[in-house]
């Protein structure tokens, strides 16, 4: 994998460069949906560039104008991608009140739909890759800091209101208890033996109430 591959932004932000024009960011998108649609039905090294052009009714030269590699067309994907999870995610957290509501909201959302799911596909081809790319390692940090963020703001929320204990070290929870979903994920992936989505939320709320449901016997503040 090229560096500049790398470095790629996530595709919320307007850039300079070949997608900078509205036409061209509609070609870009183009090939980043025809490369999930493609990426999810067979994986990114069954895929070749040609089919990904042939799905978005490009050549190959003009997807290669927008992206620098196979490999940068997977990250960009991802990015994209998990754009809109985040902000489906975040539109459902909207609708619930409550941190316990929020934080099991959360949870179904963060974890995988079925073993098809485009978005942890993305993720799977692409921790793939991190071991041996520290740029692609950065470029997927940067991705999963806006949902620690997110579980950081339903944990202060709810210590806030008395609902959470307040955790030892926020970060350190945000961290683990994310890490904790991601180990669920696999399980869900899974072509045998999947459990249910419902019992992995379970499991998941579980490991929160041990943790962050206030004593009692200890005083609020």
């Amino acid at each position: 994998m090229t560096e500049q591959a790398g470095r790629v932004a996530a595709p919320a932000r307007r850039r300079r460069g070949p997608a900078s024009t509205e036409n061209g960011q509609r070609s870009r998108d183009r090939v980043l949906k025809a490369a999930l649609e493609l990426i999810t039905e067979a994986g990114i090294d069954r895929v070749r560039v040609a089919e990904i052009a042939r799905r978005a009714s490009m050549s190959s030269g003009q997807v290669m104008y927008y992206f620098t590699s196979k490999e940068h067309i997977l990250l960009e994907t991802l990015a994209w991608q998990d754009h809109l999870d985040l902000l489906r995610t975040r539109a459902a957290l909207e609708k619930v009140t409550g941190a316990w509501r929020q934080m099991e909201r959360y949870i179904y959302n963060y974890l995988p739909a079925g073993p098809s799911d485009p978005g942890w596909i993305l993720w799977m081809e692409s921790w793939a890759r991190a071991p041996h790319n520290r740029q692609v390692t950065q470029f997927m940090e940067e991705l999963l800091a806006p949902w620690r963020d997110d579980l950081a703001a339903i944990i202060a929320r709810g210590v806030a209101e008395g609902e959470f204990a307040a955790p030892a070290s926020l970060d350190d929870f945000t961290l683990r208890f994310n890490a904790l979903l991601d180990g669920l994920a696999l399980l869900r992936l899974r072509q045998l033996h999947q459990p249910a989505r419902k019992r992995l939320v379970e499991l998941a709320l579980t490991t929160a109430r041990a943790e962050l449901t206030p004593d009692p016997a200890v005083p609020a503040g």
